[in-house]
């Protein structure tokens, strides 16, 4: 992935905020299965205050020659000093360009440096990329921590030092 390729950042503009939910429909779309999209209408209806309520954060992924999203990823609080990374996405054109390595270190980034002891997340057993990813990063298997079915989910963990 070349720098000059991508602006990696926190939305910006209204725009910006209307593009995620069509975006990351496509992602739910992307699995015939709903176990990690439970909550994902109620987060839709609402992305905005979701991830601008303090404990909270978006970054996007757009592509510098059309300033269009091809990628974000979320974090929130799920206990003081534990934080969950959520909706991490790259549009299939744009994936194996290490633009999803590249969203999920600043969002581990920005949980550190806003002094995070740690962060979860879950991701379905299809998707074996995504699990490279994170035990690549540091992440390992966890035991479900929010009522998670373990044969639907795997569960991860990063501590940060």
């Amino acid at each position: 992935m070349s720098a000059d390729n991508y602006t990696i950042r926190p939305p910006q503009t209204q725009q910006e905020w209307e593009s995620l939910p069509p975006l990351l429909l496509d992602y739910s779309h992307e699995f015939d299965d709903d176990t990690c999209f439970t909550t994902f209408d109620a987060e839709m209806a609402d992305i905005r205050n979701v991830y601008t309520a303090e404990g909270s954060h978006m970054i996007l992924a757009l592509e510098n020659s059309t300033n269009t999203i091809v990628g974000c990823v979320a974090m929130r609080t799920l206990t003081p000093g534990v934080s969950e990374m959520k909706r991490l996405y790259v549009v299939p054109s744009h994936r194996g360009k290490g633009l999803g390595r590249e969203l999920a270190l600043t969002i581990m980034d920005y949980a550190e440096n806003h002094h995070y002891r740690s962060m979860l997340l879950d991701t379905m057993h299809q998707m074996k990329s995504a699990q490279v990813l994170y035990r690549q990063l540091g992440f390992h298997v966890v035991d479900p921590y929010n009522d998670q079915d373990p044969l639907k989910v795997v569960c991860y963990e990063k501590k940060f030092s």
